[in-house]
Parts: structure tokens; C-alpha cells; sequence
């Protein structure tokens, strides 16, 4: 899966350009793809990439919000793959002075059950920590599912701001995405459950990503792991 922060098309130049931000999308290998600012901030708030047919690139666009004009919930939107089947999804505002939200879609990949879970958490540390002991709130009450939380968690530091992630999630950074043009700070993430095994992640570094917003895209590839895997894993720790 990918998660990428596209600021509505808005690139490094200033220039909004929906079809620079599709091409770089189109080349992602990945099967779900998480777009934060994928709607503009004004009312009515209009999607920022163009659909064909429900379609960005080879994606389908999950219909997160078929009463409005835009592709996303608080601007958070989610594309998939053909033949991906979507179980059910749950929209939630988030605490916080500002505008935020989260996406919860139960999806089966594969034939496999999962839970991808689209963040763009808030600008204050304080407000991040509540968002993200909700969102645990939230994920309690439910059937468990191997789980991914990824988006723009919007904390740069290691050590802080994650206190109310409850340890059954494993949280990583891939590498530095922002700015886009020398990135330093790590602002882009995921947290997955322990019943998944992250094979590989990084930092998608093309020149269309580069160019077409202000954070570079993540992407991450997961192992769905047996029960049999996960008892091991317990026993060795």
C-alpha cells in the first residue's frame, strides 16, 4: 500500500497540475493507495484529481462520500485495486481545534481479510495524541483484522507525539518526506498490527512525485502472517 499527501495537485512550482499528480500515482506498484488533500478546503469542496469512470489511473476510487462532489473524507480519499472487494467503512470526525477526520475500510485483499485505516492527524502534538487514543477507541470496539494506519501523522520526532498508539501497532517510517525537494522530516507513516509482516518500505523518489507536491509518497509491502507465524514471533521476544 501507498500513502501520499498530494496538497490538491499543487506542486514544488506552484502550478496545479491534477495530471502530473495521476502519473506519478499510476506508477505506483501497489494495490491500496491513500491520498491525503485530495479534495480542495473550500466549500463544496471539490474533488482535486479528475475520475474516468470512478477510475484515477488503473485505481478505483472507494466512494467514500457519495453525497458530495469531492473523492475524500476531511480530504483523505482511497483508491484500490480491481477486484479488491470493500466489506464496510466507517468515517469519523477527529478531536481537534481544526477540521480533521479518519477513514476505517474493512477490505478484503487477495481473499484475505484486512484493515487500512487513512490518517492525516492534526498540526499540534496535544491534538495528535487525542486523535490517535481515538482512533484506538475506535478500533477496540471493532472485530480485529490485521491492521495498517497510514497517512500523514504530521510528527516529525521518534520518541514523541505517539504515547496514545497502543502497543499492539508497530509504528514506522519508511524515510524522510518533507519537503519533497530535500526532505528531513519524517511526517509520513504507518502503524500495523502484529499479525502483519512489513517486508519492505521506502520513499518513492521519482521525478513526477518529487514535483507534484510538497511530501514524497510511501509505499509498504505486507506479508499476512499465519497464526502459527505470530505465535513464534511472540515466543522469541
Amino acid at each position: 500500500m501507498a500513502s501520499w499527501n498530494i496538497r490538491a495537485g499543487l506542486g514544488r512550482d506552484f502550478r496545479r497540475r491534477p495530471a502530473r499528480t495521476i502519473d506519478a500515482i499510476v506508477g505506483f506498484d501497489a494495490d491500496i493507495v491513500l491520498l491525503q488533500e485530495a479534495d480542495f478546503r473550500m466549500h463544496p469542496r471539490p474533488a482535486a484529481l479528475p475520475r474516468i469512470h470512478g477510475r484515477i489511473g488503473p485505481f478505483e476510487v472507494i466512494d467514500l462520500t457519495p453525497a458530495t462532489v469531492g473523492i475524500g473524507w476531511h480530504g483523505i480519499a482511497m483508491l484500490k485495486r480491481p477486484g479488491i472487494e470493500v466489506d464496510e467503512i466507517r468515517l469519523h470526525d477527529l478531536p481537534a481545534l481544526e477540521p480533521r477526520g479518519v477513514v476505517i475500510a474493512d477490505l478484503t485483499v487477495r481473499d484475505l481479510a484486512v484493515r487500512i485505516v487513512g490518517v492525516h492527524l492534526g498540526l499540534l502534538r496535544g491534538n495528535r495524541r487525542k486523535q490517535l487514543d481515538f482512533i484506538a477507541t475506535q478500533l477496540a470496539a471493532l472485530d480485529h483484522r490485521p491492521t495498517v494506519i497510514a497517512g500523514d501523522y504530521n510528527e516529525w520526532r521518534d520518541q514523541r507525539g505517539f504515547e496514545t498508539l497502543p502497543d499492539w501497532l508497530r509504528l514506522h517510517s519508511p524515510g524522510p518526506t518533507f519537503p519533497s525537494g530535500r526532505p528531513f522530516l519524517n511526517l509520513d507513516r504507518m502503524a500495523y498490527s502484529r499479525d502483519l509482516d512489513l517486508l519492505s518500505s521506502s520513499v518513492i523518489a521519482g521525478p513526477e512525485a518529487i514535483m507534484a507536491s510538497d511530501h514524497r509518497p510511501i509505499i509498504g509491502r505486507f506479508r499476512h502472517l499465519k497464526s502459527a507465524d505470530i505465535a513464534r514471533r511472540i515466543g522469541t521476544k
